[in-house]
């Protein structure tokens, strides 16, 4: 392998070692000073368009997939990876030629005519999207291609229109508590929404404006004034909402718009399956809202009580709207937030906010309840409305996902285990995923009175560091699982203890659920230590052994559980001095952590008071609200914002 090429696998190693850290703008900066234009090898611009990927560097994995393209010519998949990244950031022109290319290159593949002609759609270019439609009837005779040019019928405009009603006759009047109940419930993208807008043609579409949400905007969609949208995904790519669009299809509209039984009865349709999600919601403890969307369609909302991360809101969404059962071939659910991040300057998908008024149909907006009628008091409502905990939405996942891989029939009552430390453990070791109901642990089983896991939580500060990332983040990398496994996979509860702590993070992969304790030898402390520098190196990983007695040094040795045999000897510590141990361990940490931000608090009271003193003002107006200064005896002052 060429030194450059080798220097950039190294490259990527380091980046991912800051990512494991938590050192987010090492990352990056490592990732940005990449050399990888004279590298001819795919596989390794594939590798930095994974790490680039994971940094929110959009344009930085467009760039890698090129140059993957370039030296992986023949490679499909490749072509399919960078035709969906053009799309998931706005760019459906960019993402038609790399579906022509791949069109031209495999004639009779269905899915690539129709791949191309719905980034045609994306892009507006309906009139190409025409062509490659009737291109791949001829070609390929599949009959669907029909109904997608009867679409492009309607969308061209030559359908009837939508039924125009006119303008609302309900007088919603907000006041200022509902405005600020408003804009809270719906925070989105900062700095920036959306005014719907239609022509004198029937044409409709929406532009970006450069202001904050503010209650004066939301009063004037409310009132009818114009109508907005908005961007879910926020700065630091976390929501405060999920979102579903419910939508009947174009060619459904095409059949049903001039006749009202027919529209009513689609209509009907959608919303039965809007409440089927409610239903699949409520079974998660998830409340969620139905909306008339104002058209041919419903929204239905979850709302937040904290942020969550877009990745996480989508993968949520998109287990949901998998959990539909037979769902209508005229109507379609999208997810929002679309995104799992958007990139800097992008503003990612839209969706039209309630309680505003439709432009094409002139229709309020409106919450309904399950029988389909409105209710009573819209913004009423919007006070009483429940939020979602994001512990039910990381559970749900975790519950989805552990049940995603039902495990293989154990041949004659025996059960594979992985391979031992001396083996290769660069591939997942063999596991079978454990079902829903499998790995639910008996009420017996509790992690905080294992008294060898917690020996090892004591004892180990690497392994109580992943621990505790795990925890704070939900997160896993495939390295942390292998020292995991490998290593608390020995004990004697060693399958509940890993299973446990993987049933927190959203990304383990469900074929890794243990199903039996593991046998030979568990990862040695040098190999771990090889695994995840980046944590070991800010741990006192420093523990001491008899080598005399121990030439094998591993973490289980904590827990003195090898010693010549497989059973554990007594432990010379309870579980309760244990806890109590651990608990002091993280108070400290916790007030060291205070005792910072503290003082981080305190210089930014300083300057923000040294402002209000050269400007002689005791408050200021902001996007947010009015920042008031309060000053206190000693000369040192305090803000409140008022919103």
């Amino acid at each position: 392998m060429p030194h450059q090429e080798t220097a950039s696998y190294d490259a990527i190693e380091q980046v991912r070692a800051a990512i494991r850290a938590g050192l987010m703008d090492e990352a990056v900066a490592l990732a940005k000073n990449r050399k990888t234009k004279e590298i001819s090898d795919p596989d390794l611009h594939l590798q930095w368009a994974d790490v680039c990927e994971e940094l929110n560097l959009v344009d930085d994995v467009i760039g890698e997939l090129n140059m993957a393209v370039r030296d992986g010519p023949n490679r499909a998949e490749t072509y399919e990876r960078l035709a969906e990244a053009y799309l998931d950031h706005g760019q459906p022109n960019r993402a038609a030629r790399v579906w022509a290319e791949l069109v031209n290159r495999k004639p009779d593949e269905v899915r690539y005519h129709e791949e191309l002609g719905a980034a045609y759609r994306e892009a507006g270019e309906f009139e190409k999207a025409k062509k490659v439609y009737a291109a791949a009837l001829e070609k390929t005779g599949d009959a669907r291609f029909k109904g997608f040019m009867r679409e492009l019928e309607f969308l061209s405009g030559s359908e009837q229109e939508p039924p125009q009603a006119s303008a609302p006759t309900d007088n919603i009047i907000p006041e200022k508590h509902h405005l600020v109940t408003f804009t809270t419930l719906f925070s989105s993208r900062e700095g920036v929404y959306a005014r719907q807008w239609v022509s004198p043609t029937g044409e409709s579409g929406y532009t970006p404006i450069q202001e904050p949400l503010t209650l004066q905007v939301a009063e004037n969609h409310i009132l009818g004034n114009y109508t907005i949208g908005v961007y879910p995904v926020r700065l630091d790519n976390t929501v405060s909402y999920i979102a579903f669009d419910l939508d009947v299809a174009k060619f459904a509209v095409a059949r049903a718009i001039s006749s009202e039984r027919a529209w009513n009865s689609l209509m009907s349709r959608v919303h039965k399956v809007a409440c089927a999600l409610v239903d699949l919601a409520a079974a998660q403890d998830v409340p969620m809202y139905i909306e008339d969307s104002g058209f041919k369609g419903r929204h239905c909302w979850i709302f937040l009580d904290t942020p969550i991360p877009a990745g996480v809101a989508k993968k949520f969404g998109d287990l949901l709207k998998n959990q539909l059962n037979g769902l209508p071939s005229d109507i379609t659910v999208e997810v929002f937030p679309k995104q799992t991040s958007v990139r800097r300057g992008g503003l990612g998908n839209l969706i039209k906010l309630p309680l505003g008024i439709h432009k094409r149909t002139g229709k309020r907006a409106v919450f309904l309840q399950p029988d389909g009628a409105p209710y009573p008091n819209q913004l009423a409502l919007l006070d009483d409305m429940s939020k979602t905990s994001r512990r039910l939405i990381y559970a749900y996942i975790q519950r989805m996902m552990s049940s995603a891989a039902p495990p293989a029939p154990p041949r004659s009552g025996q059960i594979a285990a992985p391979p031992d430390e001396s083996q290769d453990e660069e591939a997942a070791p063999p596991f079978r995923g454990a079902t829903r109901e499998e790995s639910r642990f008996e009420p017996a089983y509790d992690v905080d009175s294992d008294p060898e896991f917690q020996t090892l939580m004591l004892k180990c500060p690497v392994l109580k560091s992943i621990v505790d990332k795990i925890n704070q983040t939900g997160a896993v990398s495939k390295e942390e699982t292998l020292v995991l496994i490998h290593s608390i996979g020995h004990l004697t509860h060693g399958p509940e203890a890993v299973n446990s702590i993987f049933q927190r993070c959203t990304n383990a992969d469900p074929t890794l659920f243990l199903k039996s304790r593991l046998k030979g030898n568990p990862i040695s402390c040098p190999k771990i230590r090889a695994r995840i520098p980046a944590i070991t190196s800010a741990a006192p990983c420093n523990c001491s052994f008899d080598l005399a007695v121990n030439l094998y040094p591993s973490p289980l040795i904590h827990v003195r559980v090898y010693s010549g045999s497989e059973t554990p000897s007594p432990l010379a510590i309870t579980v309760d001095s244990m806890q109590f141990a651990n608990l002091v361990q993280d108070y400290m940490k916790l007030k060291k952590q205070l005792r910072e931000t503290r003082l981080l608090l305190d210089r930014y009271e300083a300057r923000l008071n040294g402002f209000f003193e050269d400007a002689s003002v005791e408050s200021v107006q902001t996007p947010m609200g009015e920042l008031r200064r309060i000053k206190r005896d000693d000369g040192t002052a305090s803000f409140t914002l008022e919103i």
